[in-house]
């Protein structure tokens, strides 16, 4: 529809402006803060905020409750579409890390913002960049860095939750934090995968309570009760 083709204009004009706006005035701030990298990490979850809103977006949040003040976690999200980053960022009261892959760190000026946010490059052709992830997680996650990861490791193709990589949560237990288990449901249908237009559609994000996974517990299991309360939470949203 014509209607959602303007939507998605202005969409990306916004993102644009307030984009170079937003690290503008994070450049003027960063004097202020003793670590460097928290101001572009605030600076993000405001500026998706206001790209949610921009974009007229129904998002519904709850188990908020959920989440400990000064607590660290590894978050473990599903992944249903493009949109997923912008709506956990807007959506999670809390400051945390992306792994990112490392092709998006080479773009002009927005590569440069992921460096200075701190965010993790990945480089998925490597299988051992896999085992140097998993430590770099849990140095991160020990120094008191919450981290978000999407399990699946791409994104759904139906819509569906698929099955998790089998060293996804393996940090959890190297660092002894908790796992956040993260739902959101709806966005897969925001922008068809290969279309940029935006299909304005309601998302729910369900936020569950924290599942401990310690280095003596059986890893196996506490990734199928991750997987499991996430497919719950899910059904739950439907």
């Amino acid at each position: 529809m014509l209607i959602n083709v303007i939507r998605s204009v202005f969409f990306y004009l916004i993102l644009v402006i307030t984009f170079f706006l937003g690290t503008t005035i994070t450049l003027c701030i960063i004097p202020f803060f003793g670590n460097k990298h928290r101001p572009f990490q605030v600076a993000a979850r405001l500026w998706a905020k206001l790209l949610i809103f921009c974009s007229r977006i129904p998002l519904q949040i709850s188990g908020l409750e959920n989440i400990a003040k000064n607590q660290t976690y590894l978050i473990a999200s599903n992944h249903q579409g493009a949109a997923d980053i912008l709506i956990v960022l807007a959506g999670l009261p809390i400051n945390f890390l992306f792994a990112i892959k490392q092709e998006l760190f080479n773009i002009p000026v927005f590569g440069w913002y992921l460096k200075k946010a701190g965010y993790i490059p990945v480089d998925r052709a490597l299988i051992l960049s896999a085992y140097k992830l998993v430590d770099n997680f849990a140095q991160h996650l020990t120094a008191g860095e919450s981290i978000l990861v999407f399990p699946e490791g791409t994104r759904t193709k139906t819509g569906e939750l698929g099955a998790f990589k089998r060293g996804s949560l393996l940090s959890a237990p190297k660092a002894n934090v908790p796992v956040l288990p993260v739902a959101i449901s709806g966005s897969f249908h925001l922008m068809p995968k290969g279309s940029k237009i935006i299909v304005p559609h309601p998302v729910k994000m369900t936020i569950g309570e924290p599942i401990a996974i310690g280095p003596d517990d059986d890893y196996e299991k506490k990734v199928a009760e991750v997987h499991s309360t996430i497919q719950s939470m899910l059904q739950i949203s439907s």
